[in-house]
């Protein structure tokens, strides 16, 4: 008599397979007689079922599957199985069909079912346990047994079948057991190997981090102290060469400054035409210039807050305007605080950080500083893009041109080329806090001799100027 399945369902659908032995057990694990996949057909268990020759038919058990084993649709524990039945592993699981046949081509009658006795599950798990070998000869089909016949030929099947099932999954894990070790060993070594590179890493930075933090500290606590001493003060060569060898290490600081402060920067726009730039201080507030705000109101007009870099999708309509109330428009030989501040119906998407009482008093002659804005000639109603620039403060000082103490000395000059279009651009410190408005630039007047005659020209000069960012408070409720 012979046994073929044909899987019907699952990863194997269409193959075909005859075993030879006398036990066929099923599952995912790999040391199974029918293999099922361990991805694809996960609702069979590693050990699943079994089919036991029991003389001239054979008989479905089921190995404690999770998920059950069902014989034409049924769930079943242990059953007789006929010629053209359909084994089912798990309710969704892949599925076999049996076909059993004689040598002759003929197929082989299923012994009646009086014939199979099922033992209670008491009787198999008390049978004793028989060394792995063949089965004893099955009596002939349709004859009678008897309960110790049937409990020995039991006891034979379960002892071959887990003896068996043990040596091969023992001898299997050892094996696999074996090769990943062998397999993981470098890795293994390379993983401990990276671990202590990256902790080295990792130290250095928090060091790298430490160390910056406590530059800057160290920077701004001795300006701080160089701006209280007076101009004849011993100390301040030991304190200036002191600031000399701190600097704070940061190559991409100019990047991260744009970035974070991008959404923050707005063209002030009236008649589709841009003429200044603003920046956020809060999020329906935006700090400019003094004269940019009368420049509006002369030009009349809707004006328009536009955000850099919104492809003049993203702006504000521009609701209230208020200059500083000791500016004085008109009078361009009179340096007065031009800042003012534009309410706007909306709120923005960043917020730009004003540098502290404490932080300006501790700006000095020399520092680096940084501007966003709009160059004049550079503005695009229909793209928005500011320039960023870096630059230098140049003076200090009153309004008149003068050294004066902290309360007056609001005039910052710088370095940075700026034009008409960068007037109200917010002018950063080396921690990315605004100090200053930029404001404008002196004019340079000299003697020339223009076709044959003296004459005085006035030229705009390199260095320009900006009001320290404490002056909104005026204006800021």
């Amino acid at each position: 008599m012979s046994l073929r399945l044909v899987h019907t369902f699952g990863r194997n659908a269409g193959a075909a397979f005859a075993p030879a032995g006398d036990v066929v057990r099923f599952g995912r694990a790999p040391d199974n007689d029918v293999v099922f996949d361990a991805e694809y057909d996960r609702d069979a268990s590693g050990y699943h079922a079994e089919l036991r020759r029991a003389g001239d038919a054979w008989v479905l058990v089921d190995l404690g599957s999770r998920n059950g084993t069902f014989l034409c649709g049924r769930r079943v524990a242990r059953e007789a199985i006929s010629n053209g039945d359909e084994i089912g592993f798990g309710g969704k699981g892949p599925r076999v069909r049996v076909e059993i046949a004689r040598a002759t081509g003929a197929v082989a009658p299923v012994p009646p079912a009086a014939t199979i006795v099922e033992a209670p599950a008491h009787v198999a798990a008390a049978a004793p346990r028989a060394p792995a070998g063949p089965l004893p000869m099955a009596p002939p089909a349709g004859a009678r047994v008897g309960q110790r016949t049937l409990a020995m030929m039991i006891s034979h099947a379960v002892a071959a079948a887990s003896g068996r099932r043990r040596h091969r999954t023992e001898e299997i894990e050892a094996m696999v057991d074996a090769g990943v070790k062998a397999a993981v060993a470098p890795h293994r070594r390379a993983t401990r190997v990276l671990g202590v590179w990256l902790f080295v890493a990792l130290a250095g930075l928090v060091a790298l981090v430490v160390w910056s933090r406590r530059s800057d500290d160290d920077i701004a606590t001795l300006r701080g102290e160089l701006a209280n001493l007076p101009p004849g003060d011993p100390r301040r060569k030991e304190i200036e060469g002191r600031l000399g060898t701190l600097h704070p290490a940061n190559a991409s600081f100019g990047r991260n400054l744009y970035d974070r402060s991008r959404k923050g920067i707005f063209m002030l726009a009236v008649r589709d035409e841009g003429f200044c730039t603003a920046f956020a201080v809060r999020p329906n507030v935006l700090a400019t210039n003094a004269h940019c705000i009368y420049a509006a109101r002369r030009t009349g007009g809707a004006v328009t807050a536009l955000e850099n870099e919104g492809r003049g999708q993203v702006g504000f309509a521009v609701t209230d305007m208020r200059p500083h109330p000791a500016y004085r428009d008109g009078d361009a030989s009179l340096i007065t605080p031009d800042v003012g501040i534009v309410t706007i119906a909306g709120k923005v998407a960043v917020t730009l950080e004003l540098a502290t009482k404490q932080e300006l008093q501790a700006a000095g002659v020399g520092d680096d500083v940084y501007l966003i804005g709009f160059p004049g000639t550079l503005m695009d109603r229909q793209n928005p893009a500011a320039t960023f620039l870096a630059a230098h403060i140049g003076r200090l000082t009153a309004a008149n041109g003068r050294p004066a103490a902290f309360t007056e000395g609001w005039l910052v000059q710088h370095d940075a080329p700026t034009t008409h279009g960068t007037s109200g651009s917010p002018l950063f410190n080396g921690r990315g806090k605004v100090i200053a408005i930029n404001a404008g630039g002196y004019v340079e007047e000299s003697d020339e001799h223009i076709g044959g005659k003296k004459a005085e020209v006035a030229r705009e000069s390199p260095y320009k100027f900006g009001m320290r960012v404490d002056l909104l408070d005026a204006v800021l409720r």
